[in-house]
């Protein structure tokens, strides 16, 4: 059976939702919008209280749940409803295979585009009265913003475990690994003293930051593994040997156990520049004292190449003739978030491109290329 979805539909309901502004935080318009649309499809709605939680206008993640007309397991569909800045306003308009905004804002393909060809997928299925298991559609708030939707969705009520995320940009590629991440927050506090009058009673955080970081290994660590420091503040005066620094970083690996190599080697150089700057002073020895902060901000994405979802999601692409490859991202997503509570949701392109730019663009085959694969995936599933 050759089902085809509406690609005028769903270019038109794409077209629909990027008008409606939905900047992280105030999502309340289109959270409105799609909980009506997807009520008048016949779905039981659920919003979450993710929204107070976390600062948003709108109440809460969406969790719509769909009858199937055949006994299986649940599958999950998931896109997130938030745009970056400047994403007010936007003007798409259409023109060679191409959706663009005027130039003055974002597109907001990233992540409308997604919403839309769930939408669709679940209007074809309804319309076409085609056999599936039962689905359950999760429309999420603030992934731009550290995935504030995901990490505060209201697990207890997801019945399902194997599921696409729509929110990557080439439709040719299928994420399955994203890295964990923990940010690398170090507070160094030396001692001040007069820098033209005795610079050599004093430590400078500055140059204990300095010697810490001339040891350790930054950047591209390995093939899994990349460290940054972007943050610094320190510092008010020139006259004054620096008494205090904070750095703030970012440690990312696709692997559990480098991650934490990294970190500990990260350490281990503050602690090297501490011995390095520890002196005696009028008689009584004085060192640079370190306060080092690692939390996690997310968890790993780990789908695995023989997980249920990524094979039908490959045969799906062979069957749409799009060349689909099962690969890693450096970046996180929902799918990082999903993953931890359980949920096997690799993440597949939608056709977007520059993303986070008013040079973001739509290529228009792909993103119907995108719906075909994800109404496809859905119809092969049989857990």
């Amino acid at each position: 059976m050759n089902v085809k979805i509406n690609e005028k539909r769903l270019l038109d309901t794409f077209l629909k939702l990027v008008t409606i502004d939905s900047e992280s935080f105030n999502e309340g318009a289109i959270n409105k919008y799609l909980a009506e649309e997807l009520k008048k499809m016949g779905a039981g709605v659920y919003i979450d209280k993710a929204g107070k939680k976390i600062g948003s206008d709108a109440p809460g993640n969406i969790i719509a749940s769909f009858k199937g007309t055949r006994k299986g397991k649940t599958f999950l569909f998931s896109s997130h409803m938030d745009t970056v800045k400047p994403g007010r306003g936007v003007k798409p308009q259409v023109k060679n295979n191409r959706v663009t905004s005027d130039g003055t804002t974002i597109l907001g393909g990233d992540d409308k585009a997604g919403l839309a060809i769930i939408l669709e997928v679940m209007r074809t299925v309804k319309e076409q009265k085609l056999d599936t298991v039962p689905v359950q559609v999760i429309f999420t708030l603030n992934e731009e913003n550290g995935m504030g939707g995901a990490k505060n969705l209201d697990y207890g009520k997801i019945k399902g475990r194997d599921g696409l995320i729509l929110d990557n940009e080439s439709v040719c590629e299928l994420l399955v690994q994203g890295p964990e991440v923990c940010d690398f927050k170090v507070e160094i506090t030396g001692v001040a003293a007069h820098a033209g009058v005795c610079p050599e009673k004093g430590i400078s955080a500055l140059e204990v930051a300095a010697k810490a970081l001339s040891l350790m290994k930054l950047g591209r660590v390995d093939k899994e593994t990349v460290c940054n420091f972007g943050v610094v503040q320190g510092g008010q005066v020139t006259n004054v040997v620096m008494p205090k620094l904070l750095l703030n970083g970012e440690v990312r690996s696709l692997n559990a156990k480098k991650l934490q190599k990294q970190v500990k080697h990260m350490k281990d150089c503050f602690a090297k520049a501490v011995k390095a700057f520890t002196k005696r002073v009028g008689g009584k020895t004085i060192k640079p004292q370190i306060k080092i902060e690692t939390p996690q901000r997310y968890g790993a994405l780990s789908v695995p190449k023989t997980a249920v979802t990524v094979k039908l999601v490959l045969a799906a692409a062979k069957k749409n003739k799009v060349n689909v490859k099962a690969m890693a991202s450096g970046g996180g997503c929902d799918a990082n978030i999903m993953c931890q509570h359980g949920l096997l949701m690799p993440n597949l392109g939608v056709g977007v491109q520059n993303c986070h730019s008013t040079a973001e663009y739509l290529d228009i085959k792909e993103f119907y290329q995108a719906a075909a694969i994800a109404l496809d995936t859905l119809l092969a599933y049989e857990q």
